[in-house]
């Protein structure tokens, strides 16, 4: 079993949990990492630099990198293994893992609203919770489900 974290110097190691040793050193961004995640297979990863990777959890070798809006890197949640669901300026929005293509953006205020939504929580049937300025807002997407399975 392979545990992940990161630092402020950007970068993240992953251990071995049964030896306690460092298995990976992996220069993953330019300044803090803000979030970190795991699937089965990969891991996941947003810094101040607003930018998320995806990286393989057995090797450390990067698959491809998401650029997030402006302060809207450190947002971000894992809803199955294929699905990420990342925060950005006024929305959220639905990821496949295995490809890294945007499958949906469900917008959560009037149009020129430009807060991140940032804190987003999954919930077990697929849902999300995520703050949007001064509201928690629940977001609920049945195509994600379909998705799912």
């Amino acid at each position: 079993m392979v545990l992940a974290s990161g630092g402020q110097d950007g970068a993240i190691c992953l251990w071995d949990v049964l030896t306690g040793s460092r298995v990976s050193h992996i220069c993953a961004h330019r300044g803090d990492v803000t979030s970190l995640t795991c699937t089965t297979s990969c891991v996941i990863s947003s810094g101040l630099d607003d930018v998320i990777s995806i990286w393989d959890r057995a090797s450390g070798i990067k698959h491809y990198s998401i650029q997030q809006d402006m302060g809207c890197g450190a947002s971000l949640g894992v809803i199955s293994d294929n699905l990420l669901v990342t925060g950005g300026q006024g929305c959220v929005s639905f990821w496949d893992i295995g490809y890294g293509d945007l499958l949906q953006t469900v917008y959560l205020g009037k149009s020129n609203e430009s807060q991140p939504a940032r804190q987003i929580l999954v919930l077990e049937n697929a849902a999300i919770v995520c703050n949007f300025g001064s509201e928690l807002n629940l977001v609920y997407v049945p195509s994600v489900i379909e998705k799912r399975d």
